[in-house]
Formats: C-alpha cells, sequence, structure tokens
C-alpha cells in the first residue's frame, strides 16, 4: 500500500532540496576561491624557490671564484717564501749554513 504525501510535505522536503542545493552552491564557489589562492600562492611559491635557486647558483660561483683566488694568493705567496728563503741562503756565509744553532 503506497502512502499519499500530502502536498504541504512534497513542498517542504523540495524547500530542503533547494536549501541543500543553494548550500552546496556556495561550498563549490567557497572551494573555487580556495583553489584560486591556493595556486596563485603556489606560483608565488615557485618563482621565490626559482629565484633561490638562481642565487644559490651565483653563490656557489662565487664561492668558487673565491676559493680559486685564495688558492692562487697562498701559490703566490708559497712562491715568495721560497724565493726569500733562497736569497737568505745565498746571503748567509758557509758557516752560518752548516750551523744554524750558533
Amino acid at each position: 500500500m503506497v502512502r499519499a504525501l500530502s502536498p504541504t510535505s512534497i513542498i517542504q522536503t523540495l524547500q530542503e532540496y533547494a536549501t541543500l542545493i543553494q548550500r552546496l552552491d556556495t561550498i563549490t564557489e567557497e572551494v573555487r576561491d580556495i583553489r584560486s589562492t591556493i595556486g596563485g600562492r603556489l606560483e608565488r611559491m615557485d618563482s621565490q624557490l626559482t629565484d633561490l635557486l638562481e642565487r644559490l647558483a651565483r653563490l656557489e660561483a662565487g664561492r668558487s671564484a673565491d676559493r680559486a683566488e685564495v688558492q692562487a694568493d697562498i701559490s703566490r705567496f708559497k712562491a715568495e717564501v721560497d724565493r726569500a728563503e733562497m736569497k737568505l741562503t745565498k746571503l748567509l756565509p758557509e758557516s752560518a749554513q752548516s750551523n744554524p744553532t750558533q
């Protein structure tokens, strides 16, 4: 036996459905806004990450150049020390060279 619904009950059910549909539309719009906001933030983060990687590459290149320059300075200094030792050796008398404790 099928029970007939009253017109008031049908209208009330339809109003509930309409309310649910409106809530779903509101939620859907909020989700779109959130996705848009997140997408923008991700694009900015991607751009910032790219900038950081480029900066890191420049810093590493600068560090390598600085290291090479320091190594060249050290090599020049060692060469100067060697020349100074040879010059000093030539200037010292033979006796001082054979007995360095005096």
